[in-house]
């Protein structure tokens, strides 16, 4: 490989309590060389194939949630599938946890194994291996500091999939008015914090619930007024 392999990994708080969390996020980050321009005159060049991030939570920890990507449990961990990657390109995927309690201090979570195919070949090649850390304390100063507002950005959108999912059961079995507020409850929440925090893609991702709604309320049976709400149909 030419580019340098690079990754992040960025928890939502800088500790937790010694009592232990549920839930505790962490966003990881990877790319191969330096951020890709906006815009290009070529296609991005392919630098590896089929990612794969294994992962192997220590005694006591649980990992919860995948969000981002294809993932398997196994017998040896959690097997995540993350794709071809492009030069220049960053991707990310975010991580739950549920920790149990531990006495102060750096406490290990988990190894990670990075491991990729070398373009036009088939065989595995292991990328880099790493134990990964949380801090746990019970200084007070310390678990009030706020939350990272990047991987809090990260939680919050991460809840838009698995909330069009819910709502489009509910759609599909008749109850399209439940549906209805399940989006327009999370496009409102989007809209708060896009004009908290000054942030377009709050205001972008609001808009893309709201055309779902606008487009399973047609689909499913109901109608939309001129302000936008659903009405059912008899």
């Amino acid at each position: 490989m030419n580019s340098v392999f690079e990754v992040c990994y960025s928890w939502n708080r800088e500790a937790i309590p010694t009592g232990g969390a549920d839930p505790v996020y962490m966003m990881v980050e990877w790319r191969y060389g330096a951020p890709a321009k906006r815009l290009r005159k070529v296609a991005p060049k392919i630098v590896s194939r089929d990612m794969e991030l294994l992962l192997k939570p220590e005694f006591g920890i649980e990992l919860k949630g995948i969000y981002g990507c294809r993932s398997k449990e196994t017998d040896i961990g959690y097997i995540l599938r993350l794709g071809d990657v492009y030069k220049g390109e960053s991707k990310q995927i975010l991580l739950e946890f549920a920790m149990g309690p531990r006495v102060s201090g750096k406490a290990a979570i988990c190894s990670a194994y990075w491991s990729t195919r070398k373009v036009k070949q088939s065989q595995r090649v292991l990328l880099r291996r790493e134990q990964l850390y949380i801090q746990y304390t019970s200084h007070l100063g310390m678990l009030r500091q706020p939350v990272d507002p990047k991987v809090e950005k990260t939680i919050k959108l991460s809840e838009t999939v698995p909330l069009i999912k819910q709502a489009l059961r509910a759609y599909e079995r008749g109850r399209a008015q439940e549906g209805s507020n399940l989006l327009r409850r999370h496009a409102d929440a989007l809209l708060i914090e896009a004009a908290r925090k000054q942030d377009l893609d709050y205001y972008q991702e609001a808009e893309i619930v709201e055309k779902l709604r606008y487009h399973y309320g047609i689909t499913y049976g109901g109608a939309f007024n001129s302000h936008g709400k659903t009405m059912l149909c008899e």
